[in-house]
């Protein structure tokens, strides 16, 4: 049984054939919806893939994709979505147990190899995890902010003040000074 059932893509490397493999993957609605609800997203509108698998030595295998998408998340701030477009190139590398990877990049991971099937489709759930946005804004998010919630409540590079001011060290006395009393709101 496949890892996925959002978006399988069974992909038969053992035995290998003759030469690489080269696939392209387009998500049905269906398939966009189970992963808009897997990753909490409010929709994706497409996702395509191209991929080709190739053999780069004994036991292990190589897959270089592309994977487009476009997708529509919520605003951590305000909820309002948040539409973005993912474009992103990547490369997975499979072994089999007791093969050696050769040339293999400080920042590339190694994914043991089981059974005669990898499924591409999860790869490229995977990699779409990877390039959303963590933390989605709106382009008036901050504007909503600091209208909800008011002048005291600073964001980005403003200094904030009162009880939110950040106390800097005195190098000289190895103590934070005092902050300076306020004179009432005004």
């Amino acid at each position: 049984m496949l890892s996925n059932q959002a978006i399988a893509r069974a992909v038969v490397v053992d035995p290998w054939p003759s030469g690489g493999i080269e696939l392209t993957l387009e998500a049905t609605p269906e398939e966009c919806r189970r992963l808009a609800e897997r990753f909490d997203l409010l929709r994706i509108e497409s996702l395509t893939g191209h991929a080709r698998l190739e053999r780069c030595g004994e036991g292990v295998i190589r897959l270089r994709g592309r994977l487009e998408a476009e997708v529509v998340q919520a605003c951590v701030i305000s909820l309002e979505e948040v539409r973005s477009t993912v474009d992103e190139s990547f490369e997975c590398r499979f072994t089999r147990p007791g093969a050696v990877v050769a040339d293999l990049a400080w920042d590339q991971d190694v994914e043991p190899l089981a059974g005669t099937e990898l499924d591409v489709g999860e790869i490229f759930a995977q990699q779409l995890a990877l390039a959303l946005d963590p933390y989605p804004r709106a382009a008036d998010a901050y504007a909503l902010v600091s209208r909800e919630l008011g002048p005291h409540i600073a964001f980005g590079d403003a200094e904030p003040e009162g009880a939110l001011a950040v106390v800097g060290v005195d190098e000289e006395q190895g103590a934070a000074p005092a902050a300076p009393p306020r004179q009432g709101r005004g």
